[in-house]
């Protein structure tokens, strides 16, 4: 279970969704030629996924929180900041310097208002950032398979089992209570599917 948690660790959502998508339908990345697909990619694990890691590891070094899995709700909102900033740079720089197109664009800033979001809620409510995470993805590629006739095949239903066994990693290892899984994935989901419905 403890694998499972790390492997659908939400900082990396965005790769894997990226990954897929280019496979599967590279027409949503106009800018990006076949030969650079790589690099591509690895732009988005650094700047999603290992800069907001080293800024949490940095926080813990220096006793900012007091572990990497961030259990402590309180200790949540630095971490959320410093994650939704790199987002929210890394949506500029695909927005403005390479001119990325609207489906790319729109799940980028799409999933930076989503950690905003979350990181207001987590004020209060222990809700699982894991579980928003992974049926983010699920509703923004649902979306887009309505809405543009996107055929994933079987990524599509890999991204929905991931999801539930996602969430039951979590209980499993008592890191959440069944309310707050569940709260995280009605709301990373409809979110998503949302924000994809009104904006493509």
């Amino acid at each position: 279970m403890k694998i499972i948690s790390v492997v659908c660790h939400p900082l990396l959502m965005a790769t894997y969704l990226s990954y897929v998508l280019f496979q599967e339908a590279p027409e949503l990345f106009p800018r990006v030629i076949p030969q650079a697909a790589s690099q591509f990619i690895l732009v988005i694990f650094i700047t999603t996924c290992v800069m907001p890691a080293l800024s949490i590891f940095l926080l813990k070094t220096f006793s900012f929180i007091s572990n990497l899995e961030l259990t402590d709700r309180k200790e949540r909102i630095k971490p959320f900041i410093f994650i939704a900033f790199y987002y929210a740079a890394s949506s500029y720089l695909f927005l403005v310097k390479l001119e990325m197109g609207p489906v790319f664009m729109t799940v980028m800033i799409g999933v930076t208002v989503l950690i905003i979001l979350l990181s207001i809620i987590t004020a209060w409510f222990k809700i699982s950032i894991h579980a928003a995470a992974i049926w983010s993805g699920v509703g923004f590629v649902s979306a887009l398979i309505i809405t543009m006739g996107i055929d994933l095949g079987g990524y599509y239903y890999a991204l929905i089992i991931s999801a539930g066994l996602t969430g039951t990693s979590r209980l499993h290892l008592g890191y959440h209570q069944p309310k707050e899984v569940w709260s995280g994935a009605m709301f990373g989901f409809w979110y998503s599917f949302l924000v994809m419905l009104w904006f493509i």
